[in-house]
């Protein structure tokens, strides 16, 4: 822990960072559902449906025991993502800190922090299946979440060496969810996906739409996913180097 609080690093904006890190946000996302649908296949022995943000298990498959095991796998792939940047943070080398910074904030924490309050999210779920509609289960599982949140946020918040770090910390903690709500949520999935079913056939419970934004949400980090780590310096030198003439 000594070493997180004392290594900083300074944040560069570009658009190509811009890019990155939204492609990188979208995965993060579409993995967390992902993780649902394959976790009930093998659980239910067959695959359900998914949209971008929800999932169903096989028919008949609620009667199973281990059918709250899908819904809990989401969070906790997306807390292990989280601990992993933190984990990152902790090295040496720069450009995995700087990932790993990236890792924290594109699993936009702020959705499992805020929503476990009103009782909307997976962890809820889980524990009113479990335990069914207990007050102190509740905030038992409110104290769970933000003791899996509040570490690599902390973590993170103290490697931002910019200033105004309580302002950039806002932004990488509020934006990204801010923008998986009306991207992924209200126009991939209300508008595209369910409200004009554009390639909504699904194949193995997965339309072709999520399919296809998983594609090209891998093509753009991979072209992209050097701008991500790439130290402001760096970025800021390139950024002035004059272009050479095209002959």
């Amino acid at each position: 822990m000594h070493q997180w609080m004392h290594r900083r690093m300074r944040l560069r904006l570009t658009w190509q960072y811009v890019v990155a890190f939204v492609a990188l946000t979208i995965l993060c996302g579409t993995s967390h559902e992902f993780i649902h649908h394959f976790a009930g296949a093998v659980v239910c022995g067959g695959f359900g449906s998914k949209t971008f943000n929800s999932f169903e298990l096989a028919p008949g498959c609620a009667a199973n025991p281990l059918s709250a095991w899908p819904t809990g796998a989401g969070p906790l792939f997306t807390v292990a993502l989280m601990w992993w940047g933190m984990f990152l943070l902790g090295g040496a080398d720069e450009r995995r800190r700087r990932l790993g910074f990236a890792l924290i904030f594109a699993n936009f924490p702020v959705n499992r922090m805020g929503f476990v309050l009103f009782g909307w999210n997976d962890e809820q779920w889980v524990s009113r299946h479990t335990f069914g509609p207990s007050r102190v289960a509740f905030w038992v599982t409110v104290l769970l979440v933000w003791a899996a949140c509040v570490p690599p946020l902390v973590v993170a918040y103290r490697a931002i060496g910019n200033r105004g770090r309580p302002l950039w910390f806002t932004g990488f903690f509020l934006l990204p969810f801010t923008f998986v709500l009306l991207f992924a949520g209200a126009f991939l999935e209300n508008y595209l996906l369910l409200g004009q079913r554009v390639l909504a056939t699904p194949v193995l419970g997965v339309p072709y739409l999520i399919i296809l934004v998983e594609v090209l949400s891998l093509v753009t980090y991979y072209a992209f996913r050097s701008h991500l780590t790439l130290a402001a310096e760096v970025a800021s030198a390139a950024a002035r180097m004059p272009r050479r003439a095209s002959t």
